[in-house]
């Protein structure tokens, strides 16, 4: 059960429920596979022939997407003199759109969405890039602009190079604590874009501070992140290679979505300092439950699974007896005096068919005349005793006699009790 889970696994079996399986890796693998062939074999486009013609980026690049996965970008390196110069992307935009709709003519959407070309399969989508590389420098491509109008550089492999040397730095936890902080993201609905909250990390955890441990990680993130966002009123996060281009200036442009935002991780901090602090007191079950619904059902439940119910057939109520009366009244003194187990075992005997030691004429006739049927209904039941109606073989009561003793039995009162 997750209660016998340490804090620190409970954090790695959400790490390991985050991650792509084996089998969305082979998936993406194949499909990408798949769509560089059908690129590579239309006439009309041109590729780039000294390098591999594509490459992955993003988020499953960088090793820090989590499921579900919605998107990956896959950047496709296309011939310079071909496709960019003098021209605008969106001409090499429609001929690669074209080309998979050839190869995909059926179920898969195709479509041209600026600055990519996206390939919706069910699950996720590829977005589909043209690159143009530089001579020289590894690190710079012109990618289409948004309207695809004209092409703007980009650094597409920096990030990955610091993300890296912050992993190595953290005790590689660096990459996981980022997937624990982009599902904390989602399961809250935050509104932080993946790549924001990637920069973000880094800024922490690259100038600020060092991860620890997980509890400690998520605690110092909200921390500093609460205090920057409460703090700057213009956006601060640059983007890697462009000194005057800032990733968080989408929040700034809405003061709507900053507020919501920064209201999302004023609460997020609260609960990581409640669990940090259960957490360094060992009561790591409080913890893990704050933790819980921090990142939702990915996270470990600390609480064992409820037993599940089973269902008990109803017991058939069979009718009651004569015999079932007699036995379950209590003792009470029917003919008077002082042996009331006496009569009821000598009733019970009669109704059996068995010949007791005492019978109910013995216990009749040895009873003073008071109690509840008093003289006269005493000598009534010795003359109905000496006396017996005809009845069945063996000396059993009828049914119809079984019945008026019950009723007897069940519903007598005493006529000379005071009220």
């Amino acid at each position: 059960m997750s209660e016998e889970l340490t804090v620190d696994q409970s954090f790695q079996k959400l790490i390991a429920n985050l991650n792509p399986t084996e089998k969305q890796q082979l998936d993406i693998r194949t499909k990408r596979e798949t769509i560089d062939s059908a690129l590579a074999n239309d006439q009309r486009i041109f590729l780039h022939t000294e390098k591999q013609q594509s490459f992955l980026t993003g988020s499953y690049a960088r090793d820090t997407i989590i499921r579900p996965i919605n998107d990956v970008d896959l950047y496709v390196r296309v011939n310079y003199g071909e496709h960019s110069k003098d021209k605008s992307p969106r001409s090499i935009l429609l001929l690669m759109a074209s080309a998979l709709r050839k190869r995909y003519p059926n179920n898969t959407q195709v479509n041209v969405d600026s600055p990519c070309v996206v390939v919706a399969f069910w699950g996720f989508k590829f977005e589909i890039a043209p690159v143009v590389c530089y001579e020289g420098n590894a690190d710079l491509y012109d990618i289409p602009a948004p309207g695809s109008q004209s092409w703007i550089q980009c650094y597409p492999n920096v990030p990955s190079k610091w993300l890296s040397y912050c992993n190595y730095k953290n005790d590689e936890m660096f990459i996981p604590l980022i997937k624990i902080l982009k599902q904390w993201n989602r399961n809250n609905k935050v509104g932080l874009k993946s790549f924001h909250l990637e920069l973000l990390t880094e800024k922490v955890f690259g100038s600020v501070t060092e991860i620890y441990s997980y509890p400690q990680g998520i605690f110092d993130w909200m921390f500093c992140v609460r205090n920057w966002l409460r703090e700057n009123k213009y956006p601060f996060i640059e983007e890697p290679g462009h000194g005057n281009k800032y990733v968080d200036d989408y929040l700034y442009r809405n003061a709507f979505r900053l507020m919501a935002v920064r209201s999302k991780v004023d609460a997020g901090l609260k609960s990581a300092e409640r669990a940090y602090d259960f957490f360094g007191k060992g009561r790591q079950i409080v913890a893990k439950r704050i933790w819980r619904s921090m990142f939702g059902s990915m996270f470990p439940s600390p609480d064992p699974e409820p037993s599940k119910p089973v269902l008990i057939p109803p017991k058939r109520q069979m009718a009651l007896t004569l015999r079932d009366v007699a036995a379950l009244r209590q003792p009470t003194d029917l003919l008077g005096g002082i042996q009331p187990n006496a009569t009821r075992n000598a009733l019970l005997n009669l109704l059996s068919g068995q010949s007791p030691a005492v019978t109910l004429r013995d216990v009749a006739t040895s009873r003073q005349p008071t109690g509840l049927l008093g003289d006269f209904g005493r000598k009534a039941l010795i003359d109905a005793l000496a006396n017996p109606s005809p009845t069945p073989p063996n000396n059993i009561p009828s049914e119809i006699d079984r019945d008026i003793l019950a009723n007897f039995l069940s519903n007598y009162s005493d006529p000379f009790r005071k009220k």
